[in-house]
């Protein structure tokens, strides 16, 4: 068995829904959250199709489970039993709770201490508690809970802040929820049918596809910087693995590290760029009385 044309449907059918009902009725920020689960349940259900026609047999309770209480990506990892998860160190679960914590102490304190003065900078700050507290936190929550029940669901944040290149940073460390969607449904299709090199690019062009409908789409400007941040990036993995990178010794260790944090963060301003703050990070914060 394969995944079928049918199965596709969600992923482009709950995205155009998203965007056309969404659009005229709600607010920028609830353009981004409608489109942001649109993409997320499309490939979510995706995912759960792909582990099932690879020999998956979920009960009701792992389906519900899978498809509603976890944000990975990994279908086929989180329904296998047979794998003898160690269960997490109260440590793990202290830091997670502190991200958590941290997460919304940003975004509830610490943002309108900037605001209305430095507005922007209050909105930056919003969005790093928010991202602090939902992808590094409560999400790091979740894969607690799972891994405690004998799941495999690791965090889908894996120590970003430690790569030991920006290519280590992008396939192992952030987001790996979407890493695992761009690898089997990008990366590997292209890879077998024209080669590395246009893998490599056509993930990253994906990426910056999706941050677009994420991003720029709600917040009705600065078109193409997201997708121009992530062709950058193909940029520097391509630079990294040369054999000027290698002699440079910029694809591993520290000086691997230093690339990967420049690289990302000097053009991080064309992702999350000033517009997608002031039109929704901004306003989504006054909804929730974070600022006034």
């Amino acid at each position: 068995m394969k995944i079928t044309f049918t199965d596709w449907i969600p992923v482009f059918l709950l995205p155009a829904l998203a965007i056309f009902l969404a659009r005229p009725a709600l607010p920028a920020w609830g353009t981004l959250f409608a489109v942001a689960f649109s993409i997320f349940y499309g490939y979510k259900w995706l995912t759960y199709r792909r582990a099932v026609v690879r020999g998956a047999r979920p009960g009701l309770k792992s389906t519900i489970g899978y498809l509603f209480c976890w944000v990975g990506m990994d279908g086929a990892a989180f329904f296998d039993r047979r794998v003898n998860v160690p269960k997490p160190s109260d440590a793990e679960w202290l830091l997670a709770f502190l991200k958590t914590a941290l997460g919304l102490v940003l975004f509830f304190l610490v943002g309108r201490l900037f605001h209305p003065h430095h507005t922007l900078t209050a909105g930056y700050i919003g969005l790093a508690g928010f991202l602090l507290f939902t992808f590094f936190g409560t999400f790091h929550i979740l894969s607690l809970f799972w891994r405690r029940r004998g799941v495999n669901a690791v965090p889908i944040m894996r120590s970003p802040l430690r790569p030991s290149s920006l290519s280590d940073f992008w396939s192992s460390r952030w987001n790996l929820a979407f890493r695992d969607i761009a690898r089997a449904f990008v990366f590997r299709p292209v890879s077998r049918r024209w080669g590395v090199v246009y893998a490599v690019i056509a993930a990253f062009v994906f990426s910056g596809v999706l941050h677009e409908l994420l991003i720029s789409l709600p917040a009705g400007a600065w078109y193409g910087l997201p997708a121009l941040f992530f062709l950058i990036q193909a940029g520097g993995v391509f630079i990294e693995k040369s054999g000027f990178g290698a002699k440079a010794g910029i694809n591993r260790g520290r000086r691997g590290w230093v690339f990967a944090a420049a690289f990302i963060l000097v053009p991080l301003v064309f992702l999350f760029h000033p517009p997608s703050i002031e039109n929704c990070m901004l306003p989504f914060m006054k909804a929730l009385r974070a600022i006034k």
